[in-house]
């Protein structure tokens, strides 16, 4: 076999970065979707929270209004083909919520297929679905386009390694699905606020209380300010190969 695609690593990021972003709701989110560079940045809006993004010149795409002639499957699909194959070009997408964006495709399969309520084979479709949209939005990081998934938070009961059961807080995707979407994404981060002051930062170093992810050097292990442009810069800017071998 020919190794076409085998080449020397990197010392620098070289490629887009993928993120998970989670907190509760009204925590700033979608605050945070919009330090990203106007002109550079697709946010796709599949709630109501339009508030924070009033007054800037994102780009905002929005689910809800495109279901009205298309379903979700298609209006998903359509939107990652015109980025995929460049038609729509962009540096940063933003899919403001995933975990919305669930609720929403659970919604669509029962309605879809005349039930009253959903039942199992719904949810198994809907978790496999999420992990295609997120497998694919994810791979648009070799296009050089930095992903973010926006979600809630929700505190898993979980099996470590020892059979001991342990609670954690993560991204609302369903607890058969967390781990997998999780492991996909460069990294996991929660954003959280000091009630007495109001200070908001992210957390991406390993927690015993939350799941969180960095594959790359370069963040302060104390937390990073709500600042995605700021942090992505500092990912980048890494230079591995200034460290001692």
């Amino acid at each position: 076999m020919e190794l076409k695609h085998a080449n020397t690593a990197p010392s620098k990021i070289n490629r887009g970065i993928s993120l998970i972003i989670y907190a509760d709701p009204g925590i700033g989110k979608t605050t945070l979707a919009t330090t990203l560079p106007e002109g550079e940045t697709l946010i796709i809006n599949t709630e109501a929270g339009l508030g924070p993004l009033l007054g800037t010149k994102h780009v905002v795409f929005d689910v809800g209004a495109a279901l009205v002639d298309k379903n979700l499957e298609e209006v998903m699909s359509e939107l990652y083909q015109v980025i995929r194959t460049g038609q729509f070009k962009v540096k940063n997408v933003v899919i403001d919520n995933i975990s919305h964006l669930i609720g929403q495709l659970t919604i669509h399969y029962t309605e879809s297929r005349t039930k009253e309520f959903p039942e199992l084979k719904e949810y198994g479709d809907t978790a496999y679905k999420m992990m295609e949209w997120i497998h694919n939005w994810n791979d648009l990081r070799d296009m050089g386009i930095n992903v973010v998934f926006n979600a809630w938070e929700y505190a898993y009961d979980l099996q470590n390694n020892n059979g001991t059961i342990i609670t954690k807080t993560g991204p609302l995707v369903g607890k058969s699905s967390v781990g997998k979407i999780c492991g996909i994404v460069d990294l996991v981060g929660h954003m959280e606020v000091f009630e007495k002051t109001g200070a908001r930062w992210v957390r991406f170093q390993p927690s015993q209380q939350y799941i969180t992810k960095c594959q790359f050097k370069g963040l302060d292990p104390k937390g990073e300010e709500p600042n995605l442009t700021k942090i992505i810069d500092k990912l980048k800017a890494y230079d591995y190969s200034k460290e001692s071998k």
